[in-house]
């Protein structure tokens, strides 16, 4: 019976917001990170919506990054 077997994965998004000190640009490099918004992670969007979250994202949005970075990290 499948309820033997632990099929339950614990995200990557999940064990990054255990740490206490986790960075906006980690969860940004995660995969999932819109899936587990689309899922609303009440974690993840708690994070997300404290005012030093906010406020990188929205520097992040409307401010050109340096030419000089890695494509990757540009967009």
């Amino acid at each position: 019976m499948f309820w033997k077997f632990d099929l339950h994965n614990s995200s990557q998004i999940e064990k990054l917001l255990e740490k206490e000190d986790v960075t906006l640009q980690e969860l940004l490099d995660e995969e999932d990170v819109l899936q587990e918004c689309k899922a609303q992670n009440q974690r993840l969007l708690l994070f997300l919506t404290r005012d030093s979250s906010m406020l990188e994202l929205l520097n992040l949005v409307t401010h050109e990054p340096p030419a000089d970075r890695e494509e990757k990290l540009r967009y």
